[in-house]
């Protein structure tokens, strides 16, 4: 299995989630926090109940579940489940449901202590939205008042630190680096007569 520069934290991340109510993740796309992350938890069994993946987006949620169920060589609806709007794949065997903000909500209308649950993780919740938001909001709440054994984990590519840790004061915030590759930049000069349009082709390789 390639490397992925979520691997170099992930034990301070689950030693984390497992010390603290709240966690705040920041790392770059292509990190590994949506796929790599959900993978740990699930092989090293760090949660006893179910975990709650939100995406922001039904095709980044039917994307995500699918990786993972194949990583593991089941369909989804048995380790990974998937509830999106109008579609819902989980089962008995269920330990990671991959769903999508408007569904928690609903979830959380629905039990308000999450029975069952022991982790939300918060994806892209830079994608502010009112979803989101009230989603957080929620089970904030449902922790506080009804479930302290309920973990919380907020995770993005770029996250708003201040506002975050204002909301969240005692939670713990890690941060993971990306890969950084060398850019060239070069100028070329086009003739105006000719547009950038020939003038690049003509430097592609045929």
């Amino acid at each position: 299995m390639s490397q992925l520069p979520i691997d170099s934290i992930l034990d301070d991340v689950i030693s984390a989630l497992t010390q603290s109510p709240q966690v705040i993740l920041k790392a770059p796309p292509g990190a590994g926090k949506s796929t790599r992350l959900p993978q740990a938890l699930l092989a090293r069994h760090v949660f006893d109940g179910r975990i709650i993946l939100l995406e922001p987006r039904r095709l980044a949620a039917r994307n995500i579940a699918r990786f993972l169920a194949s990583q593991l060589g089941e369909k989804v609806g048995d380790t990974v489940g998937l509830r999106v709007r109008g579609e819902t794949r989980v089962s008995d065997k269920t330990r990671l449901e991959i769903v999508t903000e408007g569904v928690l909500t609903r979830m959380i209308q629905t039990d308000p202590e999450l029975d069952g649950v022991s982790l939300v993780i918060f994806d892209e919740f830079h994608e502010r939205s009112l979803h989101a938001d009230l989603a957080l909001a929620l089970s904030l709440d449902v922790q506080g008042a009804l479930r302290d054994d309920l973990t919380l984990l907020v995770m993005s590519a770029t996250l708003d630190d201040a506002a975050l840790t204002t909301l969240l004061p005692d939670a713990k915030v890690l941060t993971s680096e990306g890969r950084s590759f060398p850019v060239e930049a070069r100028y070329l000069p086009v003739a105006r007569q000719f547009g950038y349009e020939n003038a690049l082709a003509s430097r592609l390789p045929s």
